[in-house]
């Protein structure tokens, strides 16, 4: 029996695109994120979202012996970051569910609260399985919506990701997660805005 052939997501069609920009980007985008954890001397780390492990395979190359637990709500997003990253743990599971896990030194969610419809839920839950620090990013707009337009990616949407139903300035993310976390740090480097922060009690 044969089956269909799944097709790659979004974001495995970005992280292997032969475009050189984006490509450019996106390391410089993940050498910013490894930076600023760098100096957190993070031994347990919960990459929430992990898609196919592309960040999470970073992060272990830069830090080998780090504990590593991925999570994502696609199976075939898990099995090919279980291929890339065999020496840490993936499983499938979403944000939501995130409540009765273990505590983390480190909790990596990025590229991914822009997608739900509740947001303040899915940092709570990030907030309940922080132990030391969160790195939370997320697309700066309107500076990402325009950086599609210019590519002439997602017209019909005038360059809006059509799986992003959040759209947040970095004032407006850092407003977004100051009920659950203090900010440590936050800057905005095209086109994404990066937040590390510590929890708050609920």
């Amino acid at each position: 029996m044969t089956h269909p052939a799944i097709e790659p997501s979004s974001n495995l069609r970005k992280y292997e695109s032969g475009n050189r920009v984006l490509q450019a980007l996106i390391r410089r985008f993940h050498a910013r994120m490894l930076d600023l954890v760098a100096p957190l001397g993070a031994k347990r780390v919960l990459d929430v979202g992990c898609g196919e492990g592309f960040f999470a395979r970073a992060l272990l190359d830069r830090f080998p012996g780090v504990e590593l637990v991925g999570v994502d709500a696609s199976e075939a997003a898990i099995a090919h970051a279980s291929a890339r990253c065999p020496e840490a743990r993936f499983e499938v599971s979403r944000i939501e569910a995130l409540r009765a896990r273990g505590r983390f030194d480190l909790v990596v969610c990025s590229e991914v609260l822009e997608h739900l419809e509740d947001p303040a839920a899915g940092i709570a839950n990030l907030a309940d399985c922080t132990a030391g620090h969160a790195l939370l990013t997320v697309p700066w707009e309107p500076w990402f919506q325009l950086a599609n337009l210019a590519r002439g990616k997602y017209l019909a949407t005038l360059g809006n990701h059509p799986e992003h139903v959040q759209r947040w300035t970095r004032a407006g993310f850092e407003r977004a997660v100051s009920g659950r976390f203090a900010r440590v740090h936050s800057e905005s480097m095209f086109p994404w805005t990066l937040f590390l922060g510590t929890p708050r009690e609920p």
